[in-house]
């Protein structure tokens, strides 16, 4: 064990020396980001805002520090199409999620040429926030109630991946374009409505795709 471990230090060390002339540099991106697959049922689509730092590694590759800022909305129109019934009616909720990641990447560019395609993906955490309130309306009578609160909040595990190409404007600058699928392990959602007009929350995957552009600017070296 302790010399696997000693071999995999002396190809990191051997990698990093040979990706020594590269730049350190910062990324930040605005971008759109959709939910998916069962997310989408009753959240709408949210923009956000990454920021991340670059570390060169060997060629080709290149190490990312990320975090950013992610807002999603509650769709009551679809909420209320799919559990408004003879005895509930009219849910009006305010359910939003909030999402800060904090992630580890590596991106591997195609090609060196000035533009350069890349395939990345990334790991790490993320803290999330969502607080349901609202009210709804009890059909026999006519009158509005308000739903119990669902809060729940804390730091989960996060993992994408994705494409994207950086176009050089200098030396030092790039336009960035990225998409990514992203998976967010044991988040809470609005799931539906139970039979008291409650709200009901269930924790599972969350899937979301971001689309995202920005710019890299790259550190001079002396």
């Amino acid at each position: 064990m302790k010399k696997a471990v000693y071999i995999l230090f002396v190809i990191l060390s051997v990698t990093i020396t040979n990706g020594q002339d590269n730049r350190t540099g910062i990324d930040f991106k605005v971008g759109y980001n959709s939910p998916a697959f069962n997310f989408d049922d009753f959240y709408e689509g949210g923009l956000g805002m990454s920021f991340g730092m670059l570390y060169p590694f060997y060629e080709n590759l290149q190490f990312s520090l990320n975090t950013g800022y992610t807002k999603w909305t509650f769709d009551n129109q679809a909420f209320n199409l799919k559990n408004s019934n003879d005895n509930y009616s009219d849910f009006n909720i305010d359910a939003p999620i909030t999402l800060i990641p904090l992630t580890l990447g590596i991106k591997y560019y195609a090609t060196n040429s000035k533009v350069r395609p890349y395939f990345s993906a990334e790991f790490g955490f993320f803290y999330f926030k969502q607080k349901a309130t609202g009210t709804y309306t009890w059909v026999q009578s006519g009158e509005t109630f308000k739903i119990p609160e669902l809060e729940d909040s804390g730091f989960r595990t996060m993992l994408n991946i994705g494409a994207g190409v950086a176009v050089p404007l200098d030396k030092d600058w790039d336009l960035d374009f990225q998409i990514k699928m992203n998976g967010l392990f044991n988040a809470q959602s609005v799931s539906g409505s139970n039979n008291s007009g409650s709200v009901e929350g269930t924790s599972s995957t969350l899937y979301y795709i971001s689309i995202a552009g920005g710019i890299n600017y790259y550190f001079e070296t002396k």
